[in-house]
């Protein structure tokens, strides 16, 4: 049983037909008095509106309440956040409600054998949903001394988001992702992957199969524990990715702010591969403490990498900008003259020089390791360097052509 706790009788009326229409029972209630007509150990999932007393819940757990409450607000702002965390609720849901979501809080009728037939199916998402409940069937309650809510404002983020952004696809920039969440994950440091390319390259590249993607991993609980995270990524080569979903814009701001604070809390260093010329982008630079900037030396689209890339270094300082020129021929005139052009530009940000790899590309036909060359491994490292992630812990390895190269600038 569903039990909803809303004052206003025009929204009770709507929940229920909702309910109903979904095979659901639900119970309204706008009196606090009539909870203690309600027998509190048979409610399934709690419903709590606005404007009810902060220390209801509490009673209701002395009163036998074992189910997870559900804030339910006239919107997901940062407000109605903040106060569920403040009541004690799992997670923020807005009017009209969607039943199919607040159906995966309720506990199965029957439990669950632990030699459960391998014939038995189950939708991705409710495997993992699944995996998150305690052996009662209830959702595990997270400890909050040590688990925050993934949209928390104070998330540790600074020095752990890395936006790998262009100005136009067909760069590389899902190339430059992989490899960088390689060489990271090889030195020890966790590193969590998100896709928000529609193209999806990331997955393509590697050729595996992905439980969730960004379009359903919004629908999951606002707290989940690391494990349960890590569970539903994909996992490569020792780092996680999340792929990208079908809908162009499917995530908006406040969407995307809530799927990078758990990568943050549970990863090391966060890697977002973003499309060009998209709202979203720019929503996760907003987001980032640094940019990996990636272009390519070709003489006809010169103009417009270094137009993003000074859009990019007002939004962000230019010290928190790497520039990657990818794929690049020492033997084309071409690339030589833009190259030149790139340093009469006057860039400030650090400028790593990527070349061409034919190994990449018969990796990435072969869908074997995407490691790349011992040239394409160092300028990767060095664009690592260049950001400055986690010095403490990423050891420093500079060429004396690199040293030089820095020197100079």
């Amino acid at each position: 049983m569903l039990l909803l706790l809303e004052h206003d009788r025009v929204k009770q009326k709507a929940a229920m037909a909702a309910a109903k229409r979904a095979g659901l029972s639900l119970t309204a209630i706008d009196e606090e008095d009539a909870l203690r007509r309600v027998d509190m150990p048979s409610v399934e999932l709690l419903l709590l509106g606005r404007d009810w007393p902060g220390d209801l819940l509490t009673k209701l757990r002395e009163q036998g309440l074992h189910a997870p409450a559900i804030y339910v607000s006239t919107s997901l702002a940062d407000e109605a956040v903040d106060m569920a965390k403040t009541l004690g609720c799992v997670d923020v849901v807005a009017y009209p409600l969607e039943m199919e979501y607040l159906r995966r809080w309720i506990p199965p009728a029957t439990k669950v054998e632990p030699n459960t037939s391998p014939a038995e199916s189950h939708s991705p998402l409710e495997a993992i949903l699944a995996r998150r409940r305690a052996p009662d069937g209830r959702p595990r309650n997270l400890d909050p001394l040590h688990d925050t809510a993934q949209d928390d404002p104070d998330a540790p983020l600074r020095g752990r988001v890395i936006v790998v952004h262009s100005a136009r696809g067909g760069v590389g920039k899902s190339t430059v992702t992989a490899l960088m969440a390689r060489i990271l994950a090889k030195q020890g440091v966790s590193v969590g992957v998100i896709d928000l390319d529609p193209k999806g390259n990331l997955q393509a590249i590697h050729h595996r199969q992905a439980a969730l993607t960004t379009d359903d991993f919004t629908r999951l609980p606002a707290q989940m524990d690391d494990t349960t995270l890590r569970e539903s990524l994909v996992s490569i080569d020792g780092w996680h990715l999340l792929p990208s979903g079908r809908m162009r814009d499917g995530l908006d701001p406040l969407m995307l702010r809530r799927l990078v604070h758990p990568f943050a809390r549970a990863f090391d260093v966060v890697l977002i591969d973003t499309s060009p010329s998209s709202a979203i982008t720019y929503a996760a630079l907003d987001l980032a403490d640094r940019v990996v900037f990636v272009m390519t030396p070709e003489w006809m689209a010169f103009k417009r990498f270094v137009e993003e890339y000074e859009l990019v270094r007002h939004l962000k300082s230019p010290e928190r900008v790497v520039v990657t020129v990818n794929r690049i021929r020492k033997h084309v005139t071409e690339h030589r003259r833009a190259l030149r052009l790139l340093d009469e530009a006057g860039v400030r940000s650090v400028v790593v020089h990527m070349p061409e790899d034919q190994r990449l590309y018969r990796a990435l036909m072969s869908a074997g390791p995407l490691t790349g060359s011992r040239p394409v491994q160092d300028a990767t490292q060095h664009v690592i360097e260049a950001l400055r992630l986690v010095p403490e812990r990423l050891p420093v390895r500079r060429s004396r052509r690199w040293r030089k190269a820095v020197a100079t600038r």
